[in-house]
């Protein structure tokens, strides 16, 4: 007995879907990010990406903890921060960073095929933040304040921008607090 034609088509696609998967079809990486708290003290630690249905969440971290988020094309301007010595009870979670905040700010898949991520101290400052890329030729990212001389590859009051770019699908982002 012969296979009905639509069960070859469907076996043929689904054989070439699987493959795609296998071999790393563009979109269907994922990134993660891990904040890593390296403070003495807990932190309620957020991210918030605007214009989308991702919307915001948030994580209280003890020291040493380490909050792992995955991340996909569709956290574009994206931004993580942490509320110093304090818990997350009480507080909105699915909000936009307030002002006075280190930012962690990324955008994954951009059209160009770079994922884009900076450290921002413009809205204000408050713990130290370092990206490190776990791809070793992606720029590392160090901000301990709101100057060049304590953000030199940060973007801070009046200086540069100082946005990276990594070729995306190439890396996972550990950023540290008081690092």
């Amino acid at each position: 007995m012969e296979t009905p034609a639509f069960l070859r088509v469907s076996f043929h696609f689904i054989g070439a879907l699987f493959l795609c998967i296998l071999l790393g079809w563009p979109g269907s990486q994922a990134t993660t990010v891990r904040l890593h708290n390296g403070c003495s003290y807990t932190v309620c630690a957020k991210y918030w990406v605007p214009n989308s249905p991702i919307g915001g969440a948030c994580s209280e971290q003890g020291p040493g903890g380490v909050w792992s988020v995955g991340v996909d094309g569709g956290w574009s301007a994206a931004t993580m921060w942490a509320i110093a010595n304090t818990g997350c009870g009480g507080q909105a979670c699915n909000t936009g960073p307030p002002g006075g905040v280190t930012q962690f700010e990324f955008t994954i898949a951009s059209s160009g095929g770079n994922d884009y991520y900076d450290v921002s101290s413009i809205a204000g400052y408050n713990i130290a933040m370092q990206v490190v890329p776990t791809n070793g030729a992606c720029p590392t990212i160090i901000c301990r304040g709101q100057d060049g001389g304590s953000c030199p590859s940060g973007y801070y009051p009046g200086g540069p921008d100082e946005t990276k770019a990594c070729p995306s699908g190439s890396t996972d982002y550990d950023v540290y607090l008081c690092g």
